[in-house]
């Protein structure tokens, strides 16, 4: 019984040293996130990625391009985006206000 009882501690200490691991190497991820974002070249590269992966692109330009870029925008909000909105949604939301404001300056050029 000892044995089995040892073994079940050592597996619960071998797990929690994981998670510990996993854990530290979250909040360093989001830590550089934040100081990235700190960055207009960070925040430029960044909206340029989001742009490529069609986060904002109308998905279902044509037929034959629906599929692919489904898959590219489905990966992009869940391995790039999520976990960036995960480190701080202000990030993405300053993104989208920026965007606004751009697109509000073109219409008036245009008018």
């Amino acid at each position: 019984m000892t044995t089995d009882s040892g073994f079940l501690e050592d597996e619960q200490r071998a797990a929690e040293k994981v998670c510990d691991e996993q854990r530290r190497i979250n909040e360093q991820f989001l830590s550089d996130v934040r100081s990235t974002f700190n960055t207009p070249h960070g925040k430029r590269v960044f909206t340029f990625l989001l742009e490529q992966g069609g986060v904002n692109a109308i998905l279902f330009a044509s037929e034959k391009d629906i599929y692919r870029n489904v898959a590219v925008h489905d990966f992009v909000i869940e391995n790039v985006l999520g976990p960036v909105i995960t480190a701080d949604e202000e990030i993405y939301l300053s993104i989208i206000r920026e965007r606004a404001e751009q697109m509000r300056n073109e219409e008036e050029e245009i008018k």
